[in-house]
């Protein structure tokens, strides 16, 4: 499952490639990704795209007015811009929102399981959207007295750190190298966790998110395959 640094990575390149950009029109290829009926995704159509966002592992594709299509890939879902289908597009292609100039935003889904999932939301459903209010703080930045807060109560360290509502955006991958960098045992009571360990978690953290941040914008495409 893709982590902050490639979401982060990945909002900001969709955030420059679409600015500027209005819909124009909306296909939804599987119904069961589009999770909301209300507002309709029609409504989509004729509004600028204002900004793309990430919060934890969630996407926010926002335009003008008060609506926002809230993405999560989850495992196997993929968001970039793609050429528009002259026919019917292929089985992965879950919702396409059209941009115009020959051009698609596609939310594919690589899995058979269907586990990528798409909210449209008016800024009262934003606001009330319990994936988003349960996040807890973004790690990059937060100090050590913020790490504490985040690690109580207790628990094992490797299963609170890709707890989001701890700490928001850290999957398996990034756990293991912040633990590793910050010299802690994956299964230290998190409750045992002293100032200097605390210290340590925040400068780790800090330092692996940042640079795997940098890598990700370095190699992150918002082109998909047609």
């Amino acid at each position: 499952m893709p982590e902050l640094p490639e979401l982060q990575a990945l909002a900001e390149g969709l955030g420059a490639a679409l600015a500027g950009r209005t819909i124009q029109g909306v296909r939804v290829n599987h119904p069961a990704t589009l999770k909301t009926a209300v507002p309709p995704i029609e409504d989509l159509t004729g509004r600028p795209i204002a900004r793309v966002w990430r919060r934890g592992k969630l996407l926010g594709v926002e335009t003008t007015g008060d609506l926002t299509l809230v993405i999560h890939l989850m495992q196997a879902g993929r968001l970039g811009i793609a050429a528009a289908p002259r026919g019917r597009p292929g089985r992965q292609a879950a919702i396409d929102l059209d941009i115009g100039e020959g051009r698609v935003l596609r939310l594919r889904e690589l899995s058979t399981t269907r586990r990528a999932s798409a909210h449209l939301l008016d800024a009262a459903g934003l606001a009330a959207h319990r994936p988003l209010t349960r996040l807890g703080p973004e790690p990059i930045g937060l100090d050590a007295d913020g790490w504490g807060a985040a690690m109580a109560p207790g628990a094992v360290l490797h299963t609170a750190l890709r707890d989001g509502r701890r700490v928001a955006g850290i999957g398996r991958a990034y756990a293991s190298d912040i633990m590793w960098a910050a010299r802690l045992a994956p299964f230290a009571r998190t409750a045992t966790l002293g100032e200097d360990d605390l210290a340590r978690l925040a400068a780790a953290a800090d330092a692996v998110l940042s640079q795997a941040l940098q890598r990700a914008r370095e190699r992150i495409t918002t082109d998909l395959p047609n």
